[in-house]
């Protein structure tokens, strides 16, 4: 049993396959139809040939025909047979045959003319002696024969002015046929040259299967081997190797899908360590909410017990429940902010967007914070440019961002810095910018102090009236308006929060 180099089943033995067969078909379908061609060709030319040498020879012993000169038809139709290498049969007049002679085979041949025949129906001569030439192929028991028959015509000799001077209601005579001539020739040396170059195309189209087969197999290998490349990949993928880039460099469809390939693995790689660091922060949160509540719980019940045993002076309670008040309050705001945080996160915060003058929208905030910034000794700069344009978004929302930088700003500055915000318009983009004094920020830390409950200062106590989410949710609320906050800090120098939020609507 025939084994092929390569297995049907898979796509490169597909592709193998289906090449091989497309090229010899089609070599197959090229060489039938060239053949014909060129069998229709030669056999057309040699009818052609042979029609020109009966006519000659029909005209040279139609003039001992026409006399009834036997001796000079038959010498002449030995001449003209040598010459042109022709077997010839001369018909008279009453359609009988009246000599036949084959160079092929010299004299005798009565014998075997008289078996034969002329080699013609009896319809094909009445079409002859009609005036008409006729030719076909004749099939003996050996080879093909070509056959071309023309009329012996007798033509009267009357000049052309006679004619011309005859009376035009008398009908000109038709041309009197006084017998006919055949020539026939073997197509042994056509066939044998359709044969010859039957075989060149055969021998053509093999060699053609073989460098189609070469290519084939190099187009093959090309077009398989990143797609093995990719099952490989995908395997180790489903193994949890995501480390599994595909180095492939290609302009056509398969180097598309190799791009999309290492695109779904980075996507895939970034997903997990977003879920990575998204668990990381999970844990976090916990860990730092119950902290953040543990503290004003237990101030809260425990001043709460020494009321109720009757523990506390009189003239303490009202310190006491001032005290269980501000924790009450802080532990309020921290579930505000962790909710707002929540919907911000998953999408279910909605924006009331309006028409924001930012000139009131600034004026606003910084007075809302100034008390505070008075109580802590903090000097607090307003800095506006003339003319400041209007902005779509929240008005509530914006504040809210502008109060949590602000009071993140006071908090970290000590008493007798300074805190400035500031707003101009720069690229049809607003920019506010919060700069204060304060001790600043560690270059390592920049890139966490937007995450929830981060601490620069991990040994200080967090004040009692934040929560610790401010610059998270500031954050979010900014990107919610299409716009982003980054922040510059030195050691000692003091922080720069800069808000970009776009001017078109």
């Amino acid at each position: 049993m025939l084994k092929l180099p390569f297995r049907l089943k898979t796509l490169f033995g597909k592709l193998m396959l289906s090449h091989l067969l497309i090229v010899a078909l089609s070599l197959i379908v090229i060489g039938i139809f060239l053949t014909y061609l060129i069998e229709d060709y030669f056999f057309s030319t040699r009818e052609w040939e042979l029609a020109g040498q009966a006519q000659d020879a029909a005209y040279l012993i139609g003039e001992d025909l026409i006399e009834n000169d036997l001796e000079g038809v038959v010498k002449t139709a030995e001449t003209l047979a040598y010459s042109m290498s022709a077997k010839i049969r001369v018909l008279d007049r009453n359609q009988s045959l009246v000599y036949t002679f084959d160079p092929e085979l010299g004299e005798g041949e009565d014998d075997r003319d008289s078996k034969e025949g002329v080699g013609l129906e009896e319809r094909e001569i009445e079409h002859i002696f009609q005036g008409n030439m006729l030719s076909k192929k004749v099939y003996g028991p050996v080879l093909q024969r070509l056959l071309v028959a023309a009329p012996v015509i007798y033509e009267d000799e009357r000049s052309e002015n006679e004619l011309h001077n005859a009376n035009n209601d008398y009908a000109q005579e038709e041309p009197t046929i006084v017998g006919a001539v055949t020539l026939s020739v073997p197509l042994l040396g056509v066939e044998e040259t359709i044969a010859h170059i039957s075989r060149l195309v055969l021998y053509s189209g093999a060699v053609g299967v073989a460098v189609a087969a070469i290519f084939a197999f190099s187009l093959s290998k090309t077009l398989t081997r990143p797609l093995q490349k990719i099952n490989r990949a995908a395997l180790d993928m489903a193994a949890g190797n995501f480390k599994c880039k595909i180095e492939e460099k290609r302009d056509d469809e398969i180097g598309g899908l190799i791009k999309t390939f290492n695109y779904s693995v980075e996507q895939v790689q970034k997903y997990l360590e977003e879920q990575k660091r998204l668990e990381i922060l999970r844990r976090n949160l916990v860990a730092n909410v119950s902290h953040e509540l543990k503290a004003p719980l237990a101030s809260v019940r425990g001043y709460s017990e020494l009321m109720i045993d009757g523990r506390i002076k009189e003239g303490d309670k009202d310190k006491y429940l001032k005290t269980i008040l501000d924790n009450s309050v802080h532990l309020s705001r921290l579930v505000d902010d962790l909710l707002t945080l929540s919907h911000l996160e998953s999408g279910q915060l909605s924006l009331e967007k309006s028409i924001v003058s930012v000139d009131a929208l600034v004026r606003w905030s910084f007075e809302s914070v100034s008390p505070r910034g008075k109580a802590r000794g903090v000097v607090l700069h307003l800095e506006l440019e003339p003319h400041l344009p209007v902005l779509y978004g929240d008005r509530h929302r914006l504040h809210e961002v502008l109060v949590n930088l602000l009071d993140n700003a006071i908090e970290y500055t000590e008493s007798g810095g300074n805190v400035t915000l500031s707003v101009r318009v720069r690229d049809s983009k607003m920019i506010i910018e919060v700069k204060d004094t304060g001790r600043g920020i560690p270059q390592e830390e920049l890139s966490n102090i937007f995450e929830r409950f981060y601490k620069v200062d991990k040994s200080r106590r967090r004040s009692e009236k934040g929560s610790g989410l401010g610059l998270a949710i500031a954050r979010q609320l900014v990107e919610l308006h299409g716009g982003r906050i980054e922040v510059e800090s030195e050691i000692e120098k003091g922080s720069t929060f800069r808000v970009y939020l776009p001017l078109e609507g």
